[in-house]
């Protein structure tokens, strides 16, 4: 039961440190882009979207190689675990 907590615990802090930098630029972006739309004066909420969409598409591109290492991580710990997760 200790092993299996343990594994949960690490696949959280796996899955917020992978989540983390995509939703932190996209906020990021959202209050910036939104700011220029105010100063401007335009009320079109699908004009935020694009950037939105790149920044994540960009994060998610640089951050890859990074967040792929992580995830072999986690399912080699895993796989390890799983003889005394059965018994």
């Amino acid at each position: 039961m200790d092993m299996a907590m343990q594994l949960y615990g690490l696949a959280m802090q796996t899955a917020l440190v992978l989540a983390l930098p995509v939703t932190a630029a996209v906020a990021g972006v959202g209050v910036v882009v939104s700011l220029a739309q105010t100063v401007v004066g335009i009320q079109d909420q699908n004009i935020s979207f694009g950037p939105k969409l790149a920044v994540a598409a960009l994060t998610v591109i640089a951050g890859g190689p990074a967040a792929l290492g992580l995830l072999e991580h986690l399912l080699e710990l895993a796989a390890a675990s799983l003889p005394h997760l059965v018994g």
